[in-house]
């Protein structure tokens, strides 16, 4: 198989893993554990609460979740990050294919020079 094949056939598949992801957000979801002491010296510890936090704009926002959402929450901020690691492989796949398709065209340009 050519190397411009081979990297067609790995342009579609990274294009198909992306098009399966069908939820995803940005940002990450971090387990937050409070231990606080009182007058007599014991420690409390309060937690875990799950917060989820993205930046937009140039702004932070977060966002308490229950027990029930976490999983949720993780899976789609996990599916963000494996579309942008795909995307990134396919500018990379795709850079090669152009490369390939430039050397061809100077290839083609080198052996048919008209003769006079």
């Amino acid at each position: 198989m050519a190397r411009k094949d081979r990297l067609e056939e790995e342009r579609e598949e990274i294009l198909r893993e992306m098009a399966s992801i069908r939820r995803m957000r940005r940002g990450t979801v971090n387990e937050q554990i409070f231990e606080s002491k009182r007058k007599d010296g014991t420690v409390v510890i309060r937690g875990p609460y799950y917060l989820y936090s993205r930046t937009e704009k140039g702004k932070s926002f977060s966002q308490r979740l229950t027990v029930e959402k976490v999983d949720r929450y993780q899976e789609e901020t996990e599916n963000c990050r494996r579309f942008k690691e795909l995307a990134n492989r396919c500018v990379l796949v795709c850079e090669k294919l152009a490369v390939e398709d430039t050397c061809r065209r100077e290839k083609k340009r080198s052996t048919t020079r008209s003769r006079r």
